[in-house]
């Protein structure tokens, strides 16, 4: 069987093109996967200081704060079609939240407040920024030795979360 340059030619351009592809289509989900995996799974809040001063700093009310500071939650995080959920269970409250990297949203957070938030991740971490009433918080969560550490900032309140994998 005999190939002319033009089908040569053909069967290279179209090779390109399936290359262009899997660069531009497969690869960020790939990088994607890499990048949120680590986080995925369920993890059970083992240590937590300074967290009554950041609720407090938050603005949450002295009865809220005390049932935030006994419960030990559980944080489930998944990934399906590049949607992140992430679900605190705990026998106080259960919240979850889902959303997409890098795009807004609006989040009822577990002591009530309405706030816009965007999560992004920056360094290896996914960084959580809510905005309500001219104020904002930052959660920082990222993994450390096989544990998740939550760090989460409000003005010059830093409160540190340890979670381990159950």
């Amino acid at each position: 069987m005999k190939f002319s340059p033009s089908v040569a030619l053909s069967a290279f351009t179209l090779i390109q093109e399936l290359l262009k592809q899997f660069v531009f289509v497969w690869r960020p989900r790939f990088v994607f996967s890499i990048m949120v995996d680590q986080f995925v799974g369920t993890w059970t809040l083992t240590a937590s200081e300074n967290f009554d001063e950041y609720m407090k700093a938050l603005g949450v009310s002295f009865a809220t704060r005390q049932m935030g500071n006994m419960v030990k939650p559980k944080l489930v995080i998944s990934v399906n079609d590049g949607v992140i959920s992430m679900k605190s269970e705990s026998t106080f409250k259960t919240t979850e939240i889902k959303f997409t990297l890098n795009e807004e949203f609006d989040e009822t957070t577990a002591d009530g407040r309405q706030t816009k938030t965007v999560i992004t991740f920056e360094n290896g971490k996914l960084v959580q920024k809510q905005s309500w009433d001219g104020k904002t918080t930052t959660l920082e969560r990222e993994i450390q030795e096989g544990k998740l550490m939550a760090r989460c900032v409000m003005d010059d309140v830093v409160a540190l979360r340890t979670y381990e994998k159950a």
